[in-house]
Protein backbone atom coordinates (compact mmCIF):
# COMPACT_ATOMS: atom_id res chain seq x y z
CA UNK A 1 0.00 0.00 0.00
CA UNK A 2 1.40 3.50 -0.71
CA UNK A 3 1.75 5.15 2.72
CA UNK A 4 -0.94 6.58 4.67
CA UNK A 5 0.48 10.51 4.34
CA UNK A 6 0.75 9.99 0.54
CA UNK A 7 -3.16 9.12 0.66
CA UNK A 8 -4.22 11.61 2.56
CA UNK A 9 -2.33 14.26 0.78
CA UNK A 10 -3.83 12.80 -2.85
CA UNK A 11 -7.35 13.01 -1.06
CA UNK A 12 -6.63 16.85 -0.02
CA UNK A 13 -5.30 17.63 -4.07
CA UNK A 14 -8.34 15.23 -5.39
CA UNK A 15 -10.68 17.80 -3.37
CA UNK A 16 -8.94 21.18 -3.92
CA UNK A 17 -9.11 20.54 -7.38
CA UNK A 18 -13.22 19.28 -7.66
CA UNK A 19 -14.95 20.93 -4.81
CA UNK A 20 -15.96 23.87 -6.99
CA UNK A 21 -17.61 21.24 -9.26
CA UNK A 22 -20.04 19.91 -6.27
CA UNK A 23 -22.56 21.38 -3.94
CA UNK A 24 -25.86 20.45 -2.35
CA UNK A 25 -24.03 20.03 1.49
CA UNK A 26 -21.50 21.16 4.32
CA UNK A 27 -17.87 21.33 2.51
CA UNK A 28 -16.20 20.39 5.31
CA UNK A 29 -18.59 16.91 5.50
CA UNK A 30 -17.52 16.52 1.86
CA UNK A 31 -14.02 17.44 2.43
CA UNK A 32 -13.97 14.58 5.39
CA UNK A 33 -15.76 11.93 3.32
CA UNK A 34 -13.09 12.98 0.40
CA UNK A 35 -10.30 11.50 3.17
CA UNK A 36 -12.11 8.58 4.23
CA UNK A 37 -12.26 7.71 0.68
CA UNK A 38 -8.87 8.21 0.47
CA UNK A 39 -7.91 5.58 3.12
CA UNK A 40 -11.19 3.20 3.46
CA UNK A 41 -9.52 0.45 1.13
CA UNK A 42 -6.89 0.08 3.60
CA UNK A 43 -9.03 -1.42 5.58
CA UNK A 44 -8.14 -5.11 4.65
CA UNK A 45 -4.55 -4.34 5.75
CA UNK A 46 -4.47 -5.08 9.12
CA UNK A 47 -1.08 -2.70 9.87
CA UNK A 48 -3.00 0.47 8.35
CA UNK A 49 -4.17 3.04 10.47
CA UNK A 50 -8.24 3.30 9.01
CA UNK A 51 -7.87 -0.24 9.91
CA UNK A 52 -6.54 0.24 13.53
CA UNK A 53 -9.01 3.07 14.06
CA UNK A 54 -11.67 0.89 13.34
CA UNK A 55 -11.25 -1.31 16.01
CA UNK A 56 -13.04 -5.33 15.98
CA UNK A 57 -14.69 -4.57 12.64
CA UNK A 58 -10.98 -3.53 11.28
CA UNK A 59 -9.59 -6.99 12.42
CA UNK A 60 -12.57 -9.44 11.16
CA UNK A 61 -12.02 -7.22 7.55
CA UNK A 62 -8.24 -7.83 7.54
CA UNK A 63 -8.58 -11.48 8.85
CA UNK A 64 -11.02 -12.62 5.44
CA UNK A 65 -10.06 -10.02 3.35
CA UNK A 66 -7.60 -10.16 1.01
CA UNK A 67 -5.15 -6.49 0.83
CA UNK A 68 -6.13 -5.00 -2.32
CA UNK A 69 -8.69 -7.33 -2.85
CA UNK A 70 -12.35 -6.22 -2.63
CA UNK A 71 -12.08 -3.47 -1.04
CA UNK A 72 -9.68 -1.74 -3.67
CA UNK A 73 -12.50 -2.83 -6.49
CA UNK A 74 -14.64 -1.01 -8.38
CA UNK A 75 -17.62 -3.59 -7.38
CA UNK A 76 -17.04 -2.54 -3.72
CA UNK A 77 -17.42 1.30 -4.39
CA UNK A 78 -20.14 0.75 -6.82
CA UNK A 79 -21.84 -0.77 -3.66
CA UNK A 80 -20.40 1.87 -0.63
CA UNK A 81 -21.22 4.95 -3.35
CA UNK A 82 -24.73 3.67 -4.07
CA UNK A 83 -25.45 2.85 -0.16
CA UNK A 84 -24.52 6.35 1.11
CA UNK A 85 -26.17 7.95 -1.80
CA UNK A 86 -29.57 6.32 -0.68
CA UNK A 87 -29.07 5.92 3.21
CA UNK A 88 -27.66 9.43 3.43
CA UNK A 89 -26.72 12.09 0.40
CA UNK A 90 -25.51 12.37 -3.11
CA UNK A 91 -23.61 14.83 -2.70
CA UNK A 92 -21.26 12.95 -0.02
CA UNK A 93 -20.94 9.67 -1.92
CA UNK A 94 -19.39 11.55 -4.28
CA UNK A 95 -16.98 12.68 -1.66
CA UNK A 96 -16.03 9.24 -1.05
CA UNK A 97 -15.76 8.06 -4.50
CA UNK A 98 -13.29 11.12 -5.24
CA UNK A 99 -11.40 10.17 -2.45
CA UNK A 100 -11.38 6.41 -3.34
CA UNK A 101 -10.53 7.38 -6.75
CA UNK A 102 -6.98 9.15 -5.08
CA UNK A 103 -6.75 5.66 -3.80
CA UNK A 104 -6.62 3.86 -6.53
CA UNK A 105 -4.10 5.98 -8.49
CA UNK A 106 -1.93 5.82 -5.63
CA UNK A 107 -2.16 2.59 -5.57
CA UNK A 108 -2.11 1.67 -9.10
CA UNK A 109 1.15 3.16 -9.67
CA UNK A 110 2.88 0.97 -7.13
CA UNK A 111 4.35 -2.03 -7.85
CA UNK A 112 1.62 -3.91 -6.44
CA UNK A 113 -0.53 -2.71 -8.03
CA UNK A 114 -4.41 -2.69 -7.79
CA UNK A 115 -7.08 -5.55 -9.50
CA UNK A 116 -9.39 -2.91 -10.16
CA UNK A 117 -12.02 -5.17 -11.26
CA UNK A 118 -11.97 -7.95 -8.58
CA UNK A 119 -13.44 -10.64 -8.22
CA UNK A 120 -14.17 -10.72 -12.34
CA UNK A 121 -10.67 -10.60 -13.15
CA UNK A 122 -7.18 -10.39 -12.03
CA UNK A 123 -6.04 -7.43 -14.42
CA UNK A 124 -3.70 -5.84 -12.46
CA UNK A 125 -3.07 -1.69 -13.06
CA UNK A 126 0.24 -0.88 -12.14
CA UNK A 127 3.65 1.13 -12.61
CA UNK A 128 7.25 1.50 -11.12
CA UNK A 129 6.95 3.00 -7.84
CA UNK A 130 8.04 0.80 -4.53
CA UNK A 131 6.03 1.81 -1.57
CA UNK A 132 7.86 3.76 0.79
CA UNK A 133 10.73 3.91 -2.01
CA UNK A 134 12.28 7.65 -3.17
CA UNK A 135 9.90 8.08 -5.72
CA UNK A 136 7.07 8.12 -3.23
CA UNK A 137 9.19 10.08 -1.09
CA UNK A 138 9.41 12.37 -4.51
CA UNK A 139 5.94 12.30 -4.79
CA UNK A 140 4.96 13.13 -1.29
CA UNK A 141 7.43 16.54 -1.57
CA UNK A 142 5.44 17.23 -4.76
CA UNK A 143 2.07 16.95 -3.70
CA UNK A 144 3.05 19.30 -0.44
CA UNK A 145 4.53 21.64 -2.60
CA UNK A 146 1.17 21.25 -5.04
CA UNK A 147 -0.86 21.78 -1.71
CA UNK A 148 1.15 25.00 -0.59
CA UNK A 149 0.90 26.15 -4.12
CA UNK A 150 -3.29 26.09 -4.38
CA UNK A 151 -3.40 28.25 -1.15
CA UNK A 152 -1.03 30.97 -2.43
Amino acid sequence: MVLFHTHILLGIIVFLFTKDFFSGGNQIIFFLMVLLGSILPDIDESKSKINQWSGIIGKIIAFFAQHRGFYHSLLFFVITFMSVSYLWSNYYAWGLLLGYLAHMFGDGITLMGVQIFYPFSKFKIKGPVKVGGMVESVILIFLVILIVKKFL
